[in-house]
């Protein structure tokens, strides 16, 4: 896939997850909290980790939603 292309929705969820896993794995004593990742600024304020809650918010909401 060129750069310049955007990326997936599955391709986005893969990477989320991976965002995901790497704050609950590095933040042992106090999990979900932001010291997993380069871009954490504060004690609860990583937007990377908020942009893979919003990724796998809506493909959840997609997944589950009624018809």
């Amino acid at each position: 896939m060129p750069i310049d292309e955007p990326a997936s929705k599955a391709t986005e969820l893969f990477i989320a997850k991976r965002i995901l896993d790497a704050h609950w794995t590095r933040a042992v004593d106090r999990p979900w909290r932001v010291g997993g990742c380069p871009q954490c600024q504060g004690r609860n304020d990583c937007p990377q980790l908020d942009w893979a809650i919003e990724v796998t918010a809506e493909a959840a909401a997609l997944m589950f939603q009624k018809r």
